[in-house]
């Protein structure tokens, strides 16, 4: 079971300090309407289960802002300083810092454009993965929210099928990570082998006990999406099938697998998860 107290203290200084600077430029804003995303989120849920494969220290941080209206956005937006072209990157207590808004405000849901830009965003899965989220106390700012394992990799293949069309391929290591993951935890391996249901699953995949975990995290990323599962599969994984698997690195990992086919299989193994297959 997931476990945020053990998360390193050091680990929570960044996002502590950028949520009490966006609480402080703003009377609607609450602590509660605000989740963490993106490099730091994967850190902290890394770091809370004891694994260190797949960090990567950044400077920057992301956060998804679950707001009623865009009065609520362009109040706390217009006092903070533009970063860059992305027009929801902002400075925040000096930390390059991306607010995305999703919640009441999307339309159609899965989709918001702020006003500051001149296209729409996808943010698909926000709602849900927020709905499902736990709480992550800060020192000072509050407590905020955190994805689940399965909410955060839900994120992750909903950012890689917008990316990739771009010829961005960011999101395939953090995909990589998040699978290698879920074959070390202790959970995924009770379950596969300690239940009538986990040894069926274990059987159906060939007693490959790496794509079965594959297979329950595709699982467990449907259970977080709900209905919303089918926009995300209708798509998946998009025209760029091949550059996933060739970018699907792991740091710190020396079992992660070279072989592009290996790699191929625990997708795979997550998409019969996803009720794809």
């Amino acid at each position: 079971m997931l476990d945020l107290t053990k998360c390193d203290p050091a680990l929570l200084q960044l996002p502590d300090a950028v949520v009490t600077a966006l609480l402080a430029q703003s009377t609607e804003l609450r602590a509660e309407n605000v989740m963490i995303v993106g490099a730091h989120c994967r850190d902290i849920l890394r770091n809370a289960t004891g694994e260190d494969s797949g960090l990567r220290t950044t400077e920057d941080i992301d956060f998804g802002l679950a707001l009623a209206d865009w009065a609520s956005y362009d109040g706390l937006t217009k006092r903070l300083e533009p970063v860059g072209d992305t027009r929801i990157r902002y400075k925040v207590a000096d930390v390059p810092t991306d607010l995305i808004p999703f919640g009441n405000l999307e339309r159609p849901p899965g989709t918001v454009q702020p006003p500051a830009r001149e296209e729409s965003m996808g943010v698909l899965g926000f709602t849900e993965v927020f709905k499902a989220s736990r709480p992550l106390a800060l020192p000072n700012a509050g407590t905020i929210r955190i994805p689940t394992i399965a909410g955060y990799a839900a994120l992750k293949l909903a950012a890689w099928l917008d990316r990739s069309a771009y010829n961005k391929y960011k999101d395939a290591s953090d995909i990589a990570s998040v699978l290698h993951w879920y074959s070390e935890l202790p959970e995924v391996h009770a379950f596969l082998y300690e239940t009538e249901e986990g040894v069926d699953i274990l059987v159906e995949e060939g007693a490959d006990y790496s794509v079965a975990a594959a297979r329950i995290l595709g699982r467990d990323i449907a259970a977080v999406l709900g209905r919303r599962t089918s926009e995300l599969t209708r798509s998946w994984p998009g025209p760029r099938a091949e550059s996933l698997y060739g970018e699907m690195a792991v740091t710190n990992a020396p079992t992660w697998p070279r072989s592009l086919e290996r790699r191929k299989e625990l997708i795979h193994g997550m998409e019969r998860g996803l009720g794809l297959g």
